[in-house]
C-alpha cells in the first residue's frame, strides 16, 4: 500500500494521512524484487477543480519473478477534472509515467493499470492515449463493451510482452460482483504469462 504523503506533519496528518491509497497485491509465492513509489510534483486544484492536490497522486512500481523472468508493474492515480489546468497536469503526469518507464522497464513486460482520468470514449483523448500506447508498445484491454449508459470509462490496464516473456489477454471486462463498491466500474483483466 502506497503510504508516501506529499506533506510533512502537521499538515499531513489533516490533508493527507494515507498516502496515494494506492496499493498492488501478490500472492505469498510470487517474489518482489523492486518496490518504488513516486509522488507527482504537479497537479491542478486546491478548493477548487477537483481538488486533486489534496491527495498525493502519483504511481507505484513494483517488479515481480515469474518463471525465473522479470515483469514490472505499474499502478497509477491522474488528476481528475476538465479544466484546462486540470488537462495540463494530466498530460505532464502522464508523460512524468512514461518517462519514468522508458528509463526504468524499457525491455521488461508491463502491466500498467490506474485511473487516467481521461474518458476511454471521448474522442479528444484518443491521441494522447494512442501516442503512449505507441511510445511504449502497449496493447490495452478494452472493456468499453461492458459499459452500462451511466458507467464513465476513466480506467485502463494496459500490457505488453518482451523477447523473453509473452503476455497474452485471456479476459478483461468489469466484475460485476464489485459493481457500486466504487464511483467508478470495477475492472478486470486476466493475463496467461509465460516464457517465450
Amino acid at each position: 500500500v502506497s503510504n508516501k504523503s506529499k506533506f510533512k506533519n502537521p499538515i499531513k496528518c489533516l490533508l493527507n494521512p494515507n498516502g496515494s491509497g494506492l496499493s498492488i497485491a501478490t500472492k505469498d509465492n510470487i517474489i518482489v524484487s523492486n518496490l518504488y513509489e513516486h509522488s507527482f510534483d504537479i497537479c491542478s486544484g486546491w478548493l477548487f477543480r477537483m481538488n486533486d492536490c489534496i491527495a498525493t497522486k502519483g504511481f507505484q512500481h513494483i517488479s515481480i519473478q515469474i518463471n525465473g523472468e522479470r515483469v514490472d508493474m505499474y499502478n497509477t492515480h491522474l488528476d481528475a477534472g476538465d479544466s484546462k489546468k486540470d488537462i495540463r497536469a494530466r498530460g505532464k503526469q502522464l508523460q512524468s509515467l512514461k518517462d519514468y518507464i522508458q528509463l526504468n522497464s524499457s525491455s521488461y513486460p508491463l502491466i500498467i493499470a490506474g485511473d487516467i482520468n481521461i474518458n476511454l470514449l471521448d474522442n479528444r483523448w484518443k491521441e494522447i492515449i494512442d501516442s503512449f500506447l505507441g511510445e511504449l508498445n502497449l496493447q490495452m484491454v478494452d472493456w468499453s463493451i461492458c459499459m452500462s449508459d451511466d458507467m464513465v470509462a476513466e480506467d485502463y490496464i494496459f500490457y505488453r510482452s518482451s523477447d523473453n516473456l509473452e503476455i497474452s489477454l485471456i479476459s478483461g471486462g468489469i466484475n460485476d460482483n464489485l459493481i457500486g463498491l466504487s464511483d467508478h466500474p470495477p475492472i478486470e483483466a486476466i493475463f496467461d504469462i509465460r516464457k517465450k
